[in-house]
């Protein structure tokens, strides 16, 4: 014998089942990171010529795509160092 489900529907406890995936709960900024993604691996795909890099004292020859793709890692790194901790965000939400 089959185990019927309430008449008010799905078994509550399963929030899997209680979940639907709707774009309008997608955060905009997260719309935007995937767009920037996006337009970034064309442009790194792009430009796939060898050119000339210099640091500092150093010079290198490397393919363009491989100097890109260092710098948008170096980019996204800086980005994570400079958000605010979790614990400082927590100390702010106190305060108001």
């Amino acid at each position: 014998m089959a185990a019927s489900t309430p008449a008010g529907g799905p078994v509550s406890g399963n929030p899997v089942s209680e979940r639907r995936f709707s774009v309008s709960a997608v955060p905009p900024r997260l719309w935007v990171a995937l767009i920037l993604i996006v337009i970034a691996v064309f442009f790194v795909a792009q430009n796939r010529d060898a050119t000339e890099i210099q640091v500092l004292f150093f010079s290198l020859e490397a393919p363009q795509w491989a100097a890109l793709t260092a710098t948008a890692f170096v980019g996204l790194l800086i980005g994570l160092l400079l958000r605010p901790s979790e614990r400082k965000k927590r100390r702010a939400a106190k305060r108001k």
